[in-house]
């Protein structure tokens, strides 16, 4: 059996987009998701390569992000989940403005797991070897990632589930110096939410004679249960939101579901059974990204159909971006003069002056600002 330190009583934050070490230029910076799998994992990179980390809402594209990211002025941007969570509009971005970028992940959360593990012993040796500590936790307990992400813990996060055994072992195993194991799950009437088959564990830590092997329960709390059910309710309105105009009879469904599995979830906190509380948000927020995911794909097949709204959007995208950097300091009064030209241009329909002039000066003028260069000229992170 596994080793009990004691149940831990949480008290969770609000998700910060704040890197935890400060990017002033050059260096790597990590782009992920608010999702509570994806982060977590990003967070243990960010630490082991002293990165920044920029946060995009899950399934998106928000374009103060890439702004956010060209401030920085990174060498390298790694990317961390699918297209489906973090959109290709961001690499597209990446290379207008010349920053060299790799996109680490797998079809599934576990998938991508493993994906960032390979990646970063093959890339970083060096700083890999380092990590003595890893948490396994179910890659579906958002309460229990977010504990992690909040603590920042030393170490890595190494995601399991039901069917998802052999890669978790086979992450495990890639840990040469691991020193501790410690199980995390959300804890409720002396059981965790999520169940575990313990056994695999153990029969791990018996091949691996010095690894130590522990178990934290995080019970469900107001305030906690509170964190997460405002998320949820966020990530909701952000589907309806996306969804509102779109015909999509499966995504209505889905966000129908969503609102009443989260209408039940704050009945339930409110009666005072966080635990129960917390699963029904967890199922509220799973159909709500379903509703993002089939709403955004949407959205992008009605943009490719017409020219007028893929250069609106695409003049919208720069104006988003030069906001950010004005109010980081730049003197940006040009690129708003080429834009009030632009939008002029497109109010004429003079999509010729517009993607063979316009558009390519913007798109330089700001590459020249924050990376003193042009961009289409990076290369691959060897």
């Amino acid at each position: 059996m596994l080793r009990t330190t004691g149940i831990a009583l949480v008290i969770l934050l609000t998700l910060a987009l704040v890197p935890p070490s400060a990017g002033t230029g050059g260096g790597t910076v990590i782009l992920v998701t608010d999702n509570e799998a994806d982060l977590a994992m990003a967070r243990c990179v960010a630490s082991l390569l002293n990165a920044s980390l920029v946060v995009s809402p899950w399934g998106t594209y928000d374009p103060s992000v890439s702004a956010e990211i060209l401030a920085l002025n990174p060498e390298w941007v790694i990317v961390i989940g699918g297209p489906v969570a973090v959109p290709p509009d961001y690499t597209v971005d990446f290379d207008d403005f010349g920053i060299a970028h790799e996109r680490w992940y797998g079809e599934t959360r576990y998938e991508t797991n493993l994906a960032i593990v390979e990646n970063l012993k093959k890339t970083f040796p060096g700083e890999f070897e380092r990590v003595r500590s890893v948490f396994v936790v179910n890659g579906r307990d958002g309460l229990a990632l977010r504990e992690l992400i909040r603590q920042g813990v030393t170490g890595f996060v190494v995601l399991t589930d039901s069917g998802r055994v052999n890669e978790s072992l086979k992450i495990l195993w890639e840990f040469e110096k691991l020193e501790n194991l410690t199980y995390v799950g959300t804890f409720e009437n002396g059981r965790f939410i999520f169940t575990l088959d313990e056994r695999w564990l153990d029969d791990f830590v018996r091949k691996r004679p010095g690894v130590r092997i522990w178990r934290k329960g995080i019970p469900p709390s107001a305030e906690n249960t509170r964190e997460i059910l405002l998320s949820v309710q966020n990530r909701t309105e952000r589907a309806e939101k996306l969804l509102d105009g779109l015909r999509i009879p499966a995504a209505r469904r889905g966000l129908e579901m969503a609102r009443e599995l989260l209408e039940r979830a704050w009945r339930e906190y409110y009666l005072g059974n966080y635990g129960k509380a917390y699963r029904l948000g967890m199922m509220a927020e799973w159909r709500a990204d379903f509703v993002i995911a089939r709403s955004y794909l949407e959205l992008m097949t009605v943009y490719q159909g017409s020219a007028r709204l893929r250069l609106e959007r695409r003049l919208r995208r720069f104006e988003v971006m030069v906001g950010v950097l004005k109010k980081r300091g730049y003197d940006v009064s040009d690129v708003e003069e080429l834009l009030r030209r632009a939008r002029e241009a497109l109010e004429r329909g003079d999509y010729s002056l517009l993607l063979n002039d316009l558009i390519p000066r913007i798109r330089m003028e700001l590459a020249m600002k924050t990376r003193g260069r042009m961009g289409h000229s990076w290369r691959r992170r060897p």
